[in-house]
Protein backbone atom coordinates (compact mmCIF):
# COMPACT_ATOMS: atom_id res chain seq x y z
CA UNK A 1 0.00 0.00 0.00
CA UNK A 2 0.73 3.57 -0.11
CA UNK A 3 1.32 5.50 2.70
CA UNK A 4 -1.48 7.70 2.56
CA UNK A 5 -3.54 6.54 4.96
CA UNK A 6 -7.36 4.79 5.60
CA UNK A 7 -8.36 2.80 2.49
CA UNK A 8 -5.34 3.14 0.40
CA UNK A 9 -3.20 2.73 3.42
CA UNK A 10 0.26 0.68 3.93
CA UNK A 11 1.41 -2.31 4.91
CA UNK A 12 4.19 -2.53 8.09
CA UNK A 13 7.57 -1.45 8.13
CA UNK A 14 8.84 -2.06 4.61
CA UNK A 15 6.34 -1.04 1.42
CA UNK A 16 4.19 -4.08 0.09
CA UNK A 17 7.19 -6.57 0.95
CA UNK A 18 5.38 -8.32 3.55
CA UNK A 19 6.55 -11.00 6.29
CA UNK A 20 8.70 -12.73 3.49
CA UNK A 21 10.97 -10.01 2.92
CA UNK A 22 10.99 -8.68 6.80
CA UNK A 23 12.20 -12.17 7.24
CA UNK A 24 14.57 -12.04 4.54
CA UNK A 25 16.44 -8.83 6.21
CA UNK A 26 16.44 -10.57 9.46
CA UNK A 27 17.23 -13.65 8.79
CA UNK A 28 19.64 -13.60 5.24
CA UNK A 29 17.36 -16.28 3.79
CA UNK A 30 16.63 -16.01 0.05
CA UNK A 31 12.83 -14.14 -0.47
CA UNK A 32 12.31 -17.11 -2.78
CA UNK A 33 12.56 -19.41 0.13
CA UNK A 34 10.40 -18.22 2.37
CA UNK A 35 7.81 -17.46 -0.37
CA UNK A 36 7.13 -20.78 -0.52
CA UNK A 37 5.71 -21.07 2.53
CA UNK A 38 2.51 -19.77 0.82
CA UNK A 39 3.45 -23.11 -1.74
CA UNK A 40 1.15 -24.73 -3.40
CA UNK A 41 0.95 -27.86 -0.99
CA UNK A 42 -1.68 -30.46 -0.81
CA UNK A 43 -4.19 -29.29 1.46
CA UNK A 44 -7.48 -29.23 0.40
CA UNK A 45 -8.96 -25.81 -0.78
CA UNK A 46 -10.95 -23.94 0.20
CA UNK A 47 -14.32 -22.65 -1.52
CA UNK A 48 -14.96 -18.49 -1.03
CA UNK A 49 -17.60 -19.23 1.65
CA UNK A 50 -16.01 -22.48 3.90
CA UNK A 51 -14.94 -21.24 6.96
CA UNK A 52 -13.74 -24.53 8.25
CA UNK A 53 -11.33 -24.57 5.30
CA UNK A 54 -9.94 -21.61 5.72
CA UNK A 55 -9.08 -22.18 9.64
CA UNK A 56 -7.41 -25.99 7.98
CA UNK A 57 -5.66 -23.59 5.87
CA UNK A 58 -4.21 -21.23 8.24
CA UNK A 59 -3.73 -24.16 10.52
CA UNK A 60 -1.71 -26.12 8.36
CA UNK A 61 0.49 -22.98 7.40
CA UNK A 62 0.79 -21.48 10.96
CA UNK A 63 -0.19 -23.62 13.59
CA UNK A 64 0.38 -20.91 16.32
CA UNK A 65 -1.73 -18.06 14.55
CA UNK A 66 -4.13 -16.13 16.44
CA UNK A 67 -6.53 -16.15 13.02
CA UNK A 68 -6.92 -19.84 13.02
CA UNK A 69 -10.38 -20.03 14.21
CA UNK A 70 -12.03 -17.19 12.91
CA UNK A 71 -11.96 -18.27 9.28
CA UNK A 72 -16.16 -17.59 10.09
CA UNK A 73 -15.27 -13.58 10.83
CA UNK A 74 -13.02 -13.49 7.60
CA UNK A 75 -16.74 -15.13 5.87
CA UNK A 76 -18.55 -13.17 7.72
CA UNK A 77 -16.75 -9.86 6.55
CA UNK A 78 -16.20 -11.25 3.53
CA UNK A 79 -19.71 -11.34 2.64
CA UNK A 80 -20.80 -8.58 3.88
CA UNK A 81 -18.66 -6.36 2.03
CA UNK A 82 -18.50 -8.06 -1.09
CA UNK A 83 -14.93 -9.01 -0.76
CA UNK A 84 -13.82 -13.08 -1.49
CA UNK A 85 -12.62 -14.20 2.08
CA UNK A 86 -10.05 -16.07 0.65
CA UNK A 87 -8.24 -12.79 -0.94
CA UNK A 88 -8.42 -11.48 2.66
CA UNK A 89 -6.61 -14.67 4.60
CA UNK A 90 -3.92 -14.33 1.73
CA UNK A 91 -3.24 -10.89 2.04
CA UNK A 92 -3.36 -12.07 5.90
CA UNK A 93 -0.74 -14.20 5.07
CA UNK A 94 2.11 -12.76 3.24
CA UNK A 95 1.68 -9.45 5.18
CA UNK A 96 2.05 -10.87 8.56
CA UNK A 97 2.28 -14.62 8.11
CA UNK A 98 -0.89 -14.36 9.48
CA UNK A 99 -0.60 -12.47 12.12
CA UNK A 100 2.42 -13.87 13.76
CA UNK A 101 5.09 -11.60 12.54
CA UNK A 102 6.25 -8.14 12.41
CA UNK A 103 4.96 -4.99 14.15
CA UNK A 104 1.44 -6.43 13.32
CA UNK A 105 1.39 -9.46 15.59
CA UNK A 106 0.88 -7.05 18.43
CA UNK A 107 -1.94 -4.56 17.77
CA UNK A 108 -3.97 -6.71 16.09
CA UNK A 109 -2.82 -5.67 12.58
CA UNK A 110 -2.17 -8.55 10.46
CA UNK A 111 -2.81 -6.68 7.15
CA UNK A 112 -0.46 -3.82 7.98
CA UNK A 113 -3.63 -2.00 7.70
CA UNK A 114 -2.75 2.07 7.93
CA UNK A 115 0.58 1.51 7.96
CA UNK A 116 0.84 0.53 12.44
CA UNK A 117 -3.00 1.34 12.92
CA UNK A 118 -3.68 -0.72 16.28
CA UNK A 119 -6.98 -2.78 16.34
CA UNK A 120 -8.90 -3.99 19.67
CA UNK A 121 -9.19 -7.30 18.04
CA UNK A 122 -8.64 -9.45 14.97
CA UNK A 123 -12.26 -9.36 14.35
CA UNK A 124 -12.00 -5.32 14.22
CA UNK A 125 -8.93 -5.84 11.93
CA UNK A 126 -10.57 -8.19 9.75
CA UNK A 127 -13.57 -6.14 9.34
CA UNK A 128 -11.75 -3.06 8.15
CA UNK A 129 -9.75 -4.29 6.00
CA UNK A 130 -12.48 -6.32 4.32
CA UNK A 131 -14.71 -2.97 4.38
CA UNK A 132 -11.33 -1.00 3.07
CA UNK A 133 -10.62 -2.95 0.19
CA UNK A 134 -14.60 -2.98 -0.92
CA UNK A 135 -14.67 0.78 -0.87
CA UNK A 136 -11.26 2.10 -1.46
CA UNK A 137 -10.39 -0.43 -4.46
CA UNK A 138 -13.69 -2.79 -5.58
CA UNK A 139 -15.85 0.27 -5.26
CA UNK A 140 -12.87 2.28 -7.94
CA UNK A 141 -13.10 -0.60 -10.43
CA UNK A 142 -9.85 -2.03 -8.97
CA UNK A 143 -11.27 -5.66 -8.46
CA UNK A 144 -8.45 -8.03 -9.02
CA UNK A 145 -5.09 -8.56 -7.06
CA UNK A 146 -3.06 -6.95 -10.26
CA UNK A 147 -5.61 -3.94 -9.99
CA UNK A 148 -5.34 -3.79 -6.15
CA UNK A 149 -1.26 -4.33 -6.11
CA UNK A 150 -0.33 -0.73 -7.50
CA UNK A 151 -2.00 1.11 -4.76
CA UNK A 152 -1.31 -1.70 -1.89
CA UNK A 153 2.34 -2.22 -3.14
CA UNK A 154 3.32 0.39 -5.72
CA UNK A 155 6.95 -0.28 -7.20
CA UNK A 156 9.46 2.63 -6.86
CA UNK A 157 7.58 3.49 -3.38
CA UNK A 158 10.03 5.97 -1.48
CA UNK A 159 9.41 3.50 1.40
CA UNK A 160 10.00 0.58 -0.24
CA UNK A 161 14.28 1.30 -1.56
CA UNK A 162 14.96 -2.12 -1.88
CA UNK A 163 11.91 -2.87 -4.54
CA UNK A 164 10.39 -5.43 -2.13
CA UNK A 165 6.87 -4.10 -3.93
CA UNK A 166 7.83 -6.52 -6.93
CA UNK A 167 7.31 -9.53 -4.75
CA UNK A 168 3.52 -8.60 -3.85
CA UNK A 169 1.38 -10.03 -6.15
CA UNK A 170 3.20 -13.18 -6.90
CA UNK A 171 2.79 -13.70 -3.40
CA UNK A 172 -0.74 -13.02 -2.52
CA UNK A 173 -1.24 -14.17 -5.85
CA UNK A 174 -0.32 -17.78 -5.03
CA UNK A 175 -1.59 -18.01 -1.44
CA UNK A 176 -4.93 -17.36 -3.34
CA UNK A 177 -4.53 -19.78 -5.66
CA UNK A 178 -3.36 -21.93 -3.09
CA UNK A 179 -7.08 -21.61 -1.25
CA UNK A 180 -8.75 -22.42 -4.37
CA UNK A 181 -9.20 -18.78 -6.23
CA UNK A 182 -8.38 -17.77 -9.31
CA UNK A 183 -5.31 -14.73 -8.87
CA UNK A 184 -6.27 -13.25 -12.68
CA UNK A 185 -10.09 -13.38 -11.66
CA UNK A 186 -11.78 -10.79 -9.81
CA UNK A 187 -12.05 -11.13 -5.53
CA UNK A 188 -15.59 -9.30 -5.55
CA UNK A 189 -18.55 -11.27 -3.56
CA UNK A 190 -19.90 -14.30 -6.15
CA UNK A 191 -23.39 -16.26 -6.04
CA UNK A 192 -21.58 -18.96 -4.00
CA UNK A 193 -21.44 -16.30 -1.39
CA UNK A 194 -24.70 -14.81 -1.45
CA UNK A 195 -25.60 -16.20 2.52
CA UNK A 196 -28.78 -18.40 2.82
CA UNK A 197 -30.96 -16.53 5.03
CA UNK A 198 -31.04 -13.99 2.32
CA UNK A 199 -32.03 -16.63 -0.63
CA UNK A 200 -34.70 -17.58 2.12
CA UNK A 201 -36.08 -14.16 2.46
CA UNK A 202 -37.10 -14.16 -1.63
CA UNK A 203 -40.37 -15.98 -0.93
CA UNK A 204 -43.35 -13.57 0.36
CA UNK A 205 -43.28 -11.82 3.52
CA UNK A 206 -43.96 -8.16 4.69
CA UNK A 207 -46.32 -5.87 3.12
CA UNK A 208 -47.63 -5.31 -0.02
CA UNK A 209 -48.75 -8.78 -0.15
CA UNK A 210 -45.68 -10.07 0.29
CA UNK A 211 -43.23 -8.28 -1.97
CA UNK A 212 -42.19 -6.16 0.49
CA UNK A 213 -39.85 -8.18 3.01
CA UNK A 214 -37.58 -9.87 -0.54
CA UNK A 215 -37.08 -6.52 -2.06
CA UNK A 216 -36.04 -5.51 1.58
CA UNK A 217 -33.70 -8.31 1.96
CA UNK A 218 -31.92 -7.77 -1.39
CA UNK A 219 -31.40 -3.85 -0.43
CA UNK A 220 -29.55 -4.86 2.35
CA UNK A 221 -27.42 -7.55 1.20
CA UNK A 222 -26.43 -4.62 -1.28
CA UNK A 223 -25.53 -2.56 1.59
CA UNK A 224 -25.85 0.44 -0.98
CA UNK A 225 -28.59 3.71 0.33
CA UNK A 226 -32.05 3.25 -0.53
CA UNK A 227 -33.07 6.68 -2.51
CA UNK A 228 -36.47 6.30 -3.26
CA UNK A 229 -39.40 3.40 -2.51
CA UNK A 230 -43.39 3.68 -3.31
CA UNK A 231 -44.74 6.96 -4.74
CA UNK A 232 -47.65 8.22 -6.23
CA UNK A 233 -46.66 8.24 -9.78
CA UNK A 234 -48.34 5.18 -11.44
CA UNK A 235 -46.20 5.02 -14.89
CA UNK A 236 -42.54 4.57 -16.06
CA UNK A 237 -41.08 6.72 -18.61
CA UNK A 238 -41.52 3.79 -21.06
CA UNK A 239 -45.57 3.65 -20.03
CA UNK A 240 -46.08 0.40 -17.96
CA UNK A 241 -47.41 0.34 -14.43
CA UNK A 242 -44.32 0.96 -11.84
CA UNK A 243 -43.69 -1.15 -8.91
CA UNK A 244 -42.72 1.86 -7.09
CA UNK A 245 -46.46 2.96 -7.35
CA UNK A 246 -48.69 3.80 -4.15
CA UNK A 247 -51.81 1.97 -6.46
CA UNK A 248 -50.21 -1.16 -7.19
CA UNK A 249 -51.22 -3.34 -4.30
CA UNK A 250 -48.98 -6.69 -4.69
CA UNK A 251 -45.78 -4.57 -5.95
CA UNK A 252 -42.61 -3.07 -4.52
CA UNK A 253 -39.81 -1.24 -5.48
CA UNK A 254 -36.78 0.18 -4.49
CA UNK A 255 -33.60 1.95 -6.01
CA UNK A 256 -30.56 1.78 -4.66
CA UNK A 257 -28.36 4.94 -5.38
CA UNK A 258 -24.99 4.18 -6.68
CA UNK A 259 -23.09 4.45 -9.98
CA UNK A 260 -21.10 2.66 -12.72
CA UNK A 261 -18.62 0.93 -11.72
CA UNK A 262 -19.11 0.98 -7.89
CA UNK A 263 -22.50 -0.27 -8.35
CA UNK A 264 -21.41 -3.52 -10.66
CA UNK A 265 -20.65 -5.79 -7.83
CA UNK A 266 -23.88 -5.22 -5.69
CA UNK A 267 -26.25 -5.69 -8.63
CA UNK A 268 -24.33 -8.89 -9.26
CA UNK A 269 -24.80 -10.16 -6.36
CA UNK A 270 -28.59 -9.22 -6.73
CA UNK A 271 -28.76 -10.60 -9.86
CA UNK A 272 -27.04 -13.68 -9.03
CA UNK A 273 -29.29 -13.60 -5.83
CA UNK A 274 -32.80 -14.10 -8.12
CA UNK A 275 -31.49 -15.60 -11.23
CA UNK A 276 -28.42 -18.15 -10.21
CA UNK A 277 -24.95 -18.57 -10.17
CA UNK A 278 -24.74 -17.76 -14.54
CA UNK A 279 -25.42 -14.83 -13.34
CA UNK A 280 -22.75 -13.57 -11.04
CA UNK A 281 -21.06 -11.20 -13.47
CA UNK A 282 -24.20 -9.15 -14.46
CA UNK A 283 -23.61 -6.07 -12.87
CA UNK A 284 -20.71 -5.22 -15.49
CA UNK A 285 -23.19 -4.99 -18.18
CA UNK A 286 -26.22 -4.50 -16.89
CA UNK A 287 -30.31 -4.04 -18.62
CA UNK A 288 -33.46 -5.53 -17.94
CA UNK A 289 -33.79 -8.96 -16.04
CA UNK A 290 -37.02 -10.42 -15.07
CA UNK A 291 -37.12 -13.68 -13.12
CA UNK A 292 -40.00 -15.25 -11.45
CA UNK A 293 -39.42 -17.18 -8.02
CA UNK A 294 -41.90 -18.15 -5.44
CA UNK A 295 -44.66 -16.35 -6.61
CA UNK A 296 -42.76 -12.88 -7.13
CA UNK A 297 -41.59 -11.70 -10.38
CA UNK A 298 -38.10 -9.79 -9.71
CA UNK A 299 -37.24 -6.63 -12.14
CA UNK A 300 -33.57 -5.75 -11.89
CA UNK A 301 -32.49 -2.85 -13.76
CA UNK A 302 -29.09 -1.49 -14.45
CA UNK A 303 -26.84 0.77 -16.93
CA UNK A 304 -30.14 0.82 -18.62
CA UNK A 305 -32.28 3.80 -19.91
CA UNK A 306 -35.08 1.68 -20.21
CA UNK A 307 -38.05 2.83 -17.74
CA UNK A 308 -36.29 5.49 -16.82
CA UNK A 309 -32.11 6.82 -16.23
CA UNK A 310 -30.95 3.54 -14.40
CA UNK A 311 -27.43 4.38 -14.65
CA UNK A 312 -27.41 6.56 -11.27
CA UNK A 313 -29.10 4.11 -9.26
CA UNK A 314 -30.40 0.15 -9.20
CA UNK A 315 -33.85 -0.82 -9.50
CA UNK A 316 -35.11 -4.08 -7.63
CA UNK A 317 -38.94 -4.08 -7.93
CA UNK A 318 -41.49 -7.35 -6.94
CA UNK A 319 -44.52 -8.17 -8.01
CA UNK A 320 -46.79 -10.93 -7.39
CA UNK A 321 -47.04 -12.92 -10.15
CA UNK A 322 -50.60 -13.00 -11.77
CA UNK A 323 -51.54 -9.85 -10.58
CA UNK A 324 -52.54 -6.85 -12.73
CA UNK A 325 -53.04 -3.58 -11.29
Amino acid sequence: MSARGHGLGRPVTVAGAGLAALLTLAVGLPVVALLGLAGHGGSATASPADAGALDAWMAERVPGSPLVGLGAIFVREGERNGVDPRALVAIAFHESVLGTAGSGAGIHNAFGWGPGIPFPSWEANIATVARGLATGYIAKGRDTLAEIAPIWAPIGAANDPLGLNTNWLRAVGGSYEDLGGDPNGSIAVTASMIPGDLQGALCPHGGWAGTQGPIEALAAASRLPVVSVKRERRNTTSGGVSDHWMGCAQCFASDLGTTPPAGDAPASLIAAAIAGPGYQTWGRTGGVLNVERCGIRFQLLWRTYAGGNHYDHIHIGARRVGYAP
